[in-house]
């Protein structure tokens, strides 16, 4: 009973849905609903996929934007492309975006001498687009809050 009590705790927090009861229509088994809330979700995949793309970017501009450097950053990128391709609908914006960028890099890399610049620049732009700033101290107090409560407010 408590198993019974556990799969269904679990199953409801994790939006597990399980049809009605009945006698001719068996539970969920347990080793189900586990393979389920192991599979991992498109958000962790993706969370995944922008920390290697980070890090290839960072790792290419330290490097000026070496051709092996260069090659890896249109690895991940074609890896992200087939994955987008496989799991998801084939016009994406960020699938869109990710092939463009795909592209762009494999044009570029035909002749990397005389393309230097705009290899760096783009993929300076993809560092920044897929980085976090944390150095950034906010001078000051917060715009918009004046730290005095409104006593005169109604309602809430």
């Amino acid at each position: 009973m408590m198993s019974i009590l556990l799969l269904f705790v679990v199953s409801g927090a994790n939006g597990l849905h399980i049809g009605a009861l009945s006698a001719s229509r068996p539970l969920v088994s347990a080793s189900r609903a586990l393979a389920a809330l192991r599979a991992p979700h498109p958000s962790m995949v993706d969370t995944e996929w922008t920390i290697a793309l980070q890090r290839v970017a960072a790792a290419c501009l330290e490097e000026e934007c070496s051709v092996n450097t260069v090659e890896g950053l249109i690895s991940e990128l074609s890896t992200e492309a087939e994955r987008l391709t496989r799991d998801g609908t084939k016009t994406s914006k960020e699938q869109v975006a990710t092939l463009l960028a795909l592209g762009r890099l494999q044009a570029l890399s035909q002749n990397p001498a005389a393309n230097k610049n705009e290899i760096e620049k783009i993929v300076a732009g993809m560092a920044r687009s897929f980085g976090t700033v944390k150095d950034y101290d906010f001078p000051g107090a917060a715009l918009g809050y004046t730290g005095t409560p409104n006593k005169n407010k109604v309602g809430l």
